[in-house]
């Protein structure tokens, strides 16, 4: 990690802060866990995870192939960070 890139926690937090606000603004009562599945909870359908996918791509500068496009790499927060810090080494 060079000092302009952001640790994982901080990315955690952004990806948390834009799910909050893109989907979880209808669900206020409901509090996200970093490991918590995003589908599984309902929180996100296959739409919202091409958004995710383009928010990742446009703040971190990277390029997602569509067979990254999994629940492994973007079904919680944790797997966006762990994905976006191990992308940006690549």
């Amino acid at each position: 990690m060079t000092p302009t890139e952001p640790s994982q926690a901080a990315i955690r937090a952004q990806v948390r802060k834009f799910i909050e606000d893109n989907f979880l603004y209808m669900r206020p009562d409901l509090h996200l866990g970093d490991d918590d599945d995003l589908l599984g909870l309902g929180i996100m359908d296959s739409l919202g995870f091409v958004e995710l996918v383009e928010e990742v791509q446009s703040r971190h500068g990277i390029e997602v192939h569509d067979a990254e496009i999994t629940e492994e790499n973007f079904g919680s927060v944790s797997a966006v960070a762990r994905f976006v810090a191990t992308s940006r080494k690549s």
